[in-house]
């Protein structure tokens, strides 16, 4: 309970004190993977509204709204088994900068890596002999140039830690080198995959397989479309926990 209240702080912060709320809420609605409507619906208000607070044609939100919009945030979160709410409580745990986050979500149960490698287009550099029985429990998107930018090198260490037994895709990356040095760190993910990578080094490529962590590239070039298949793998992974056995 401490921890999800403070994470509405955090959320409640990070609008009020920006300099455009409204793109802070519709960054944190889509961090929480909700349509307008279903927002809008949650609520009480129409979605031209919500439309109107993002864009900024609408005056900047009060305290009492911003409160209403992270209580609704959460509620529709926690009626899918909290899924965003868990990730990010991952992160808080090690004190990771939110605005580094892309996107990150848990799933309702273990998904195979052979599925998540499929729905990004991942072409496999190391330890492919790995995979075949590798399950995920979720997945954290960061961006490598704003972690580099607001991370210490412990706090890099730690965004890898927070993805233990997860899958961590790393954006803007150019060679992979940088990345791969935190795989030296205690926890590691149980997958890493990069975005943005023309050529990866060789040894991104060796520190991988000396790690023992399976190590990938992404061939979808936009992260906007990778995150939208990540959204439809995360709503497979929901139906399928629905259905009777």
């Amino acid at each position: 309970m401490r921890s999800i209240t403070r994470l509405k702080r955090l959320i409640a912060g990070d609008i009020s004190l920006s300099d455009n709320p409204g793109r802070v809420m519709r960054k944190w609605r889509e961090l929480f993977h909700i349509p307008q409507i279903l927002l809008a619906q949650s609520l009480g208000i129409s979605p031209s509204v919500v439309s109107d607070y993002e864009s900024g044609r609408r005056q900047s939100p009060g305290s009492r709204t911003i409160k209403r919009f992270v209580e609704a945030i959460i509620a529709l979160d926690s009626q899918n088994e909290s899924q965003v709410v868990n990730a990010f409580q991952r992160l808080m745990s090690v004190e990771i900068p939110t605005n580094i986050i892309k996107d990150i979500s848990e799933f309702p149960q273990p998904t195979s890596a052979k599925v998540f490698l499929e729905t990004l287009r991942v072409d496999i550099f190391a330890c492919k002999d790995l995979l075949p029985d590798r399950e995920l429990k979720g997945y954290i998107v960061a961006d490598n140039t704003r972690a580099l930018q607001a991370l210490s090198s412990d706090g890099y260490l730690k965004l890898f830690q927070a993805a233990t037994q997860r899958a961590l895709v790393i954006t803007n990356v150019s060679t992979g080198r940088s990345p791969l040095i935190a795989l030296q760190s205690e926890g590691k993910p149980s997958l890493l995959v990069l975005h943005g990578v023309e050529q990866v080094d060789y040894l991104a490529i060796e520190l991988a397989e000396k790690e023992r962590v399976p190590l990938g590239v992404t061939r979808i070039d936009s992260v906007d479309t990778m995150i939208r298949r990540l959204q439809s793998l995360r709503l497979q992974t929901e139906k399928q926990e629905g259905e009777p056995e």
